[in-house]
């Protein structure tokens, strides 16, 4: 008898803790430029979705130190181009930026991976801000929530525009000019370590419509004309899509672009 009694313990934290492996949330992430942040520039700041999900609202409040930063404007993600939308951005208090954005229509969502919400910031002076997930919420199409669904925390440096030595950059980077374009653009690619890529563009759904280059990238600059054309050679309809560089030994980048025919 002594014996079971032991063991019930045992199997009922394996039962427990699979239960809540299973029930994780999805987990969105801060995408913003690298390193510290300099004092009069202002930047953007990105709430990624990496799994492929569909969204119908995202709500979010962060706090963080008006000291340090301030709130410029905020605006509805990548995800959401092209699709009817009600979004509200504002500072609640000194301290909070409250976002939501919610997708109007039965029959209409959006779909990661990609950009949920952008928020403008303008460093204000040296020092040092968290930004601390006060709400989220996710919910998809019919209703509900996605349960547990949590934004890490981050932390912005910020340093003096006239002290701060500039900063290398890590991973490769993508310009596209023109762009809004139509029906031609060129796709720069700077990158700092060599290896071999892909350029790819996907539409806003995360699936790949067209792939304008693929080789081995040296460290410098490439420049790849588009022409707007899919894989088979046909063009692409007039919206939103996203330029991706992706490479084992050379990191990603990715770029968004507006083709208007």
């Amino acid at each position: 008898m002594s014996g079971r009694v032991r063991r019930r313990p045992v199997l009922a934290l394996l039962a427990i803790a699979l239960a809540a492996s299973a029930a994780a949330g999805p987990v969105l992430r801060w995408e913003r430029p690298d390193g510290k942040l300099l004092v009069g520039q202002p930047v953007d700041l990105s709430v990624m979705l990496d799994d492929t999900l569909t969204v119908r609202t995202i709500e979010l409040t962060v706090r963080y130190d008006p000291d340090v930063v301030a709130t410029l404007e905020g605006g509805p993600g990548a995800l959401f181009d092209d699709l009817d939308v009600y979004a509200g951005f504002e500072q609640e208090s000194p301290t909070t930026w409250t976002a939501y954005c919610v997708v109007l229509g039965a029959d209409s969502w959006a779909v990661g991976p990609g950009e949920l919400l952008r928020w403008t910031v303008e460093p204000l002076a040296e020092g040092h801000s968290p930004v601390v997930t006060v709400d989220l919420g996710l919910r998809p199409p019919g209703g509900g929530d996605y349960p547990d669904a949590s934004l890490p925390h981050d932390d912005l440096d910020v340093g003096d525009v006239t002290a701060a030595a500039p900063i290398p950059a890590a991973t490769p980077r993508l310009h596209v000019h023109p762009n809004p374009f139509n029906p031609r653009t060129t796709i720069t690619i700077e990158a700092v370590r060599g290896g071999t890529a892909r350029l790819e563009v996907l539409d806003l759904r995360g699936r790949m419509v067209a792939a304008p280059w693929t080789g081995d990238l040296e460290v410098g600059r490439v420049v790849v004309p588009w022409s707007a054309v899919d894989r088979h050679g046909r063009p692409l309809a007039s919206g939103t899509y996203l330029v991706r560089l992706s490479g084992a030994d050379i990191g990603g980048a990715v770029a968004r672009i507006t083709l208007l025919r």
